[in-house]
């Protein structure tokens, strides 16, 4: 029906990912943040139970989507359910009514009690569209600024302090890795719950990594390529940008990432589930210079994402990077989301 909310299945996936693909983000460079090869499929391998909302227009053809991916995250110290509503898309030549009445009973009925969204910083349009006052509507609560990070593995030098051990992990440790992240991500507000680290699509063993002193876990990360169901396609760039571009070599020789290729679908790695003992800096720049060994042999870049309360925000600023301004919201439908607003947040990039 017409400007009705339905349920996506597999077979809107194709219609889903022309949508998505029409937009791109806007600033010096033009990405495609897209879900190849079926949209429906990638949402799915993200999350099993993740749903998608979509109305037609009446042709039948999809005219706006939003899926809703659930997760389980620390706030206070403490599980709680939750849900990230993200690929909020219009098609461009639909200019009819969006039923935001039923999107909203869509998303509520999750039943996941509270709900983080993100925006670029100054997609106005957005924001114009989710901060007008509806009765049906739970006012959205910035949550905090949040910095993206590209960065070149190459400026990453020094070498392992004496008595500090870096290594990837085995199959028989992830007990031991669990504990360590369960006991400092519960230092963090919407930190991501993880009952087992190769639950993650795209994410094995082999991709994770400690800093350790004769067997105590110091730090830990994981690097995580998501091209598997996510990608990001170079659109196009600024004049700045291409006339960058085009002295390529200044921008490596000065420490950041070679610009890409326009049309060309980017490929590394985040750096994800970063924790250091205690928050301590010194673990956390030991480890980001050892595992840069390890990233440069494979790839030129690779993406840390953190918010700006966190104190590891101010190592990345001091780090010669391309970086991207996001702005999180929550919105909390039974209004029982009460949290310490001195505590840090820490919200996965991977996951947003």
């Amino acid at each position: 029906m017409i400007n009705k909310v339905e349920e996506a299945v597999k077979e809107d996936g194709i219609e889903m990912l022309e949508i998505i693909e029409s937009e791109t983000s806007k600033g010096d460079i033009e990405l495609i943040y897209t879900r190849r090869t079926n949209a429906f499929e990638s949402y799915n391998k993200e999350n099993k139970d993740s749903k998608i909302a979509i109305i037609r227009d009446k042709n039948g053809k999809i005219a706006f989507q939003a899926a809703c991916i659930p997760g389980c995250y620390y706030v206070n110290g403490k599980k709680v359910s939750a849900g990230y509503v993200g690929g909020i898309r219009k098609r461009n030549d639909y200019n009819g009514v969006i039923n935001w009445k039923d999107v909203v009973h869509f998303v509520e009925k999750q039943d996941l009690g509270f709900y983080l969204c993100s925006f670029l910083s100054g997609n106005e349009a957005a924001e114009k569209m989710f901060y007008k006052k509806r009765s049906f509507f739970p006012e959205l609560m910035p949550l905090c600024d949040y910095t993206t990070y590209i960065m070149n593995p190459k400026i990453f030098t020094k070498v392992c302090p004496e008595g500090l051990t870096f290594r990837s992990i085995k199959s028989d440790e992830l007990y031991n890795v669990h504990e360590f992240l369960r006991i400092e991500m519960m230092k963090y507000n919407f930190s991501t719950v993880i009952n087992n680290i190769t639950d993650f699509y795209g994410l094995s063993i082999d991709d994770c990594y400690v800093l350790e002193k004769r067997g105590e876990i110091l730090a830990f990360g994981a690097l995580w390529n998501q091209k598997g169901f996510k990608q990001y396609i170079v659109e196009g760039y600024s004049k700045t940008l291409k006339t960058i571009q085009k002295f390529s070599f200044v921008s490596k020789f000065l420490g950041y990432i070679e610009i890409p290729e326009e049309g060309k679908e980017l490929d590394f790695p985040m750096l994800s589930f970063f924790y250091s003992k205690d928050g301590n800096m010194e673990y956390y720049s030991c480890f980001l210079n050892q595992i840069a060994r390890i990233i440069k042999k494979s790839y030129k870049m690779f993406v840390i994402g953190i918010s700006s309360d966190d104190p590891a925000d101010l190592l990345y600023k001091k780090i010669r990077s391309i970086n991207f301004k996001s702005k999180i919201y929550c919105a909390d439908f039974k209004d029982e989301l009460n949290f310490d607003p001195a505590t840090p947040r820490r919200i996965e990039c991977g996951l947003l």
